[in-house]
């Protein structure tokens, strides 16, 4: 692993052994991920335990909304993490501190906007979406509040990605322990204690991320304490900005239309019934746990592809792209054994053995997770392959394969779901996922994206 300086919390990753680089940065940025998967899982075991299946079928109706969001956030947050990324690879340290504190400026900025949004708009985004009427108000509570910390995700998010891009992985996940571990408490404290609902699930989550953002913000300046920080220059530099809406519009804007788009296949969900609502809300929760891992991996080889591009270091990638596929596939391997051997059993943590629809929720929400479960592997490999376009600022080709792989899975529901039924919904994931990944290995084996480096050795 690559040395850091004596009393840094930054890591270069333009050297040592590949997979080691790469696993052990890795680590931490899946478990913070899982940690954050995992409280939405309690999140959801919670209400469906508690408050019974319309309640959890409430929850997943807005979840599909919020997802938007945090997709949005995720996308502009890239955008500095790119640059930083490679200034940072490049020792060009100067400009670290102005593009960590304008990405998480305008962040928030566009969060308030979004809040005040869904504040207004809620009630009619659900009934957009197929919600059933009995479920709506339920649905509108929860965004509510869910948005009331829509300011600190994207303040967060900003500021995690500075985290990414500079080494230090293990911050940011200390961070997520805290916040999943209040998120929980305070979800039984609101739904148990106090009977507030899903309104008081929503608000632990709000109350969780307004912890998370404080304790990045109080802690940035330890991250930034070795770049030198001229105190003329203002916080917010909208030259800068501009250079990292470049990648960060593409892939907000990508993100966006993903997000969108799992809001029409959730809208095709909906008609089906609120069992049907339930039980995809279930399994969802359980596979973004899964999918968490691939996710984060591939967000860690980024940064690698990053940092070694930024550094002139080419005959680097290769080796970390192999042994980057070796280790992640190996960790998907174990969440696809788990959900072939366990799926009912897994889906049961979710609902009440009371309520009289718990044969159909169980049904809907099992064959979800065997029929993804079963490509977890597939999709390890297309994020791995796809996080070198990403890292060396190849955005067009990141974009591409990604909405090649939405637009597939949004065209095979839409267009077949009526026809063939709810399961089509999980095996359009699938076929989305291979036929992505074909195309991306074709790509990286041409080889265009070896000349988007971002910034000029030398300069």
């Amino acid at each position: 692993m690559a040395a850091t300086g004596a009393g840094t919390k930054t890591h270069k990753m333009t050297e040592g052994n590949p997979l080691t680089t790469v696993l052990l940065f890795a680590i931490p940025m899946i478990l913070s991920n899982l940690f954050q998967q995992l409280y939405n899982v309690i999140d959801t075991i919670i209400v469906g335990k508690k408050l019974g299946t319309d309640a959890l079928a409430a929850v997943g109706s807005a979840s599909s909304i919020t997802a938007v969001f945090v997709q949005l956030a995720t996308g502009l947050a890239l955008g500095g993490s790119i640059v930083i990324a490679q200034y940072f690879g490049a020792g060009q340290n100067e400009k670290i501190w102005q593009c960590a504190t304008t990405s998480a400026i305008f962040s928030a900025g566009v969060a308030l906007l979004s809040t005040i949004g869904i504040w207004i708009f809620a009630r009619p985004l659900l009934l957009l979406v197929n919600t059933p009427e009995e479920i709506v108000s339920m649905g509108v509570t929860y965004l509510r509040f869910y948005f009331l910390g829509c300011v600190p995700i994207f303040i967060y998010n900003a500021l995690n990605g500075v985290y990414v891009a500079l080494g230090d992985s293990r911050t940011p996940l200390r961070f997520l322990i805290i916040s999943s571990v209040i998120n929980v408490l305070l979800d039984l404290f609101f739904i148990i204690g106090l009977h507030k609902g899903v309104g008081g699930a929503a608000l632990a989550t709000s109350i969780s991320q307004v912890v998370a953002a404080l304790l990045a913000i109080w802690d940035m300046p330890k991250l930034l304490a070795e770049f030198e920080r001229d105190k003329e220059l203002p916080f917010f530099d909208g030259k800068l900005l501009k250079t990292m809406l470049g990648f960060a519009l593409p892939s907000a804007l990508q993100q966006s239309i993903v997000s969108v788009g799992s809001v029409v296949v959730q809208a095709t969900i909906n008609s089906f019934g609120a069992s049907v609502i339930a039980g995809s809300a279930a399994a969802a929760k359980v596979v973004n746990l899964a999918t968490a891992i691939p996710i984060n991996y591939s967000n860690a080889f980024s940064n690698y592809v990053g940092q070694n591009i930024g550094a002139g270091k080419m005959e680097r990638i290769w080796p970390g792209l192999r042994a980057s596929i070796l280790s992640c596939g190996v960790l998907s391997l174990v969440m696809t054994v788990f959900f072939e051997w366990f799926p009912e059993q897994i889906i049961k943590l979710f609902v009440q053995e009371k309520e009289t629809d718990i044969a159909q929720v169980i049904a809907v929400g099992s064959a979800y997770i065997r029929v993804v479960g079963a490509f977890l592997i597939v999709f390890s490999v297309f994020m791995i392959v796809k996080a070198v376009f990403k890292g060396s600022g190849d955005m067009g080709w990141f974009i591409l394969v990604t909405l090649l792989s939405f637009f597939i899975r949004l065209v095979l529901t839409v267009g077949f779901a009526p026809v063939f039924g709810v399961e089509i919904i999980w095996w359009a994931f699938c076929a989305g996922w291979t036929i992505a990944l074909l195309v991306s290995i074709a790509r990286y084996l041409q080889g265009g994206w070896r000349k988007k480096g971002i910034v000029k050795r030398g300069s």
